[in-house]
């Protein structure tokens, strides 16, 4: 199953209803990539990536491959399916100037993220947590917006854990 890559996006032909050939098409032209997999399937070319930042790279080369003719879904988080439904919890580790710190922390707060650590004694702080990844989709544009002096936001995962009880929409 790829555990060690818990989100995924499709890419799909726009031209063809015969999506196990585009992906399998598109994979053969595509470059290796460290923290991606590829994946062709009936419904098309499964991205598998070790963060959301991972799939920019290959989604934007197989829109240089096909122009228009395809269509990248929306990132979606990978659960496990065993005993209990498990989600994946990502490490964050975001650099931000002094001034936009406790923005940064109250953000990831509210993301359900738990706080390890908060490391003031850089030229730039250093937040350092771990949250459930189906809230932290698009974190690194939020992260941006938040922050203007982002340097570094580096995202890898932890562990699946048991999906407390509760709505979950954003998880696939």
């Amino acid at each position: 199953m790829y555990y060690e890559y818990p989100i995924e996006q499709l890419a799909c032909s726009a031209k063809t209803r015969f999506q196990m050939g585009f992906a399998r098409m598109t994979m053969h032209l595509m470059p290796e990539f460290g923290d991606v997999v590829l994946e062709p399937s009936e419904q098309g070319l499964k991205i598998l990536g070790a963060s959301e930042m991972a799939l920019t790279r290959p989604g934007e080369i197989i829109r240089r491959i096909h122009e228009y003719e395809v269509e990248l879904k929306e990132p979606r988080v990978r659960l496990l399916y065993d005993a209990d439904v498990r989600e994946p919890i990502m490490w964050v580790r975001a650099s931000v100037g002094d001034t936009d710190a406790e923005a940064v922390v109250r953000d990831l707060v509210a993301r359900d993220a738990r706080i390890e650590a908060v490391d003031w004694d850089h030229p730039l702080t250093l937040v350092r947590a771990q949250a459930p990844l189906r809230n932290l989709l698009g974190y690194s544009q939020a992260l941006s917006t938040l922050s203007k002096d982002v340097t570094d936001l580096k995202m890898w995962l932890s562990r699946y854990a048991a999906i407390p009880p509760g709505p979950h929409d954003e998880a696939a």
